[in-house]
């Protein structure tokens, strides 16, 4: 519903909460002018623009994660868990200080009580969504400069991992794999492998502490890592025996042609997957492409902007988080382009993709996998 649909049912208490947080001057006994004048504020330009400046950059975050989440319905416990993650970067989750900053969002006129007979479902206007995103945008442009025209090379995987998932099933429909005690294959089938891959890796060195974002992330490059777990998850290949090996529901999945449902699919696996390690990880992959829309953005203003909102995960700093789990799996993924500048800066730019199929996608309602 739109702005005008709610507020005609909105309890009057509220409204005169929103009237006296953006001091509209009106007739507060009569709810068709307090109806009328909220309106005109709360849709102003201006009157978003500033309200977006003044916000902390905790409570920039919660408005983020609301907007960036495209259900129209939200349960109080969606925008209590959203609060605790806005408030855990900030080192300072408290169920207390979580339920304020619900209380803040009702009388900023972000979300209403939902017309409904279920109690505790929450709705957010339809119509302020996209003036909110933006105005942040703006004043985001205004500190944070895109490189425009980009560098003169870049590079682009599109749907690389997927033509990579149908060379790593046939490279096992010769004849399986034996793997080590560790449970990975060994370093020279590996290179034999991907020689055949699209995108090239190499080896993992022996590391300590390589674990979160995968059953087999501590043996296996990222981008590979990826690939095994999504094949292993559809049950298109099997450890057993000291060996993988391509199963029979393998052996139908490369003889059905290409669709972008198989491409969608593996970024939802990502999804997934990373969000356990990474609970921010549906906000990051929706506001990215926005802040490297329209020309190139620097990886250094995008850790300016997001380490703040990105918590470590027991090895994995921010920095790491951002750069390796977020920034370079979205490469992967065909979500971002990736080149350099003269002075070798890291610069990532939208694709299609992201620009269409992403921004239909809703990762928050998205349950996490724990690969076993």
């Amino acid at each position: 519903m739109n702005l005008a649909e709610i507020l005609v049912y909105t309890d009057i208490r509220q409204l005169h909460q929103i009237a006296n947080h953006y001091g509209c001057e009106c007739n507060l006994h009569s709810k068709n002018e307090l109806i009328t004048t909220l309106l005109s504020s709360l849709r102003h330009r201006m009157t978003i623009s500033q309200e977006v400046a003044q916000l902390s950059q905790t409570e920039t975050h919660f408005l983020l994660q609301l907007l960036l989440d495209k259900r129209t319905v939200m349960s109080l416990e969606d925008l209590l868990a959203k609060a605790g993650v806005a408030l855990e970067s900030a080192k300072e989750k408290k169920q207390e200080q979580a339920r304020k900053f619900v209380a803040m969002a009702m009388k900023r006129g972000w979300i209403f009580p939902a017309k409904s007979k279920t109690i505790g479902q929450y709705q957010i206007p339809l119509d302020i969504r996209e003036p909110y995103i933006q105005a942040w945008l703006d004043q985001w442009r205004e500190q944070n400069e895109l490189v425009v025209p980009g560098p003169e090379a870049y590079r682009d995987e599109g749907t690389a991992l997927c033509d990579d998932i149908m060379q790593f099933l046939q490279f096992l429909q010769r004849e399986p794999v034996p793997l080590t005690a560790e449970g990975g294959m060994y370093k020279r089938h590996q290179q034999q492998l991907f020689q055949f891959l699209y995108v090239k890796e190499e080896p993992l060195l022996p590391q300590k502490w390589r674990f979160g974002y995968g059953l087999h992330f501590d043996v296996y490059p990222d981008r590979f890592s990826l690939l095994y777990d999504f094949c292993y998850y559809n049950k298109w290949i099997e450890e057993a025996e000291g060996r993988v090996a391509i199963t029979e529901a393998g052996r139908e999945r490369l003889e059905q042609p290409y669709t972008d449902q198989l491409y969608h699919d593996v970024i939802r696996f990502w999804m997934r997957l990373y969000k356990r390690a990474i609970p921010n990880l549906p906000m990051l992959v929706q506001l990215i492409p926005l802040l490297a829309a329209g020309g190139w953005v620097r990886q250094e203003s995008l850790m300016n902007t997001l380490l703040a909102w990105i918590k470590e995960f027991y090895y994995d700093s921010p920095a790491d988080i951002l750069v390796n789990r977020v920034c370079k799996m979205m490469v992967h993924l065909g979500l971002l382009r990736v080149g350099q500048d003269e002075p070798e800066q890291w610069l990532y730019t939208a694709t299609y993709a992201s620009q269409t199929w992403l921004r239909k996608y809703n990762g928050f309602t998205e349950t996490t996998i724990l690969l076993k």
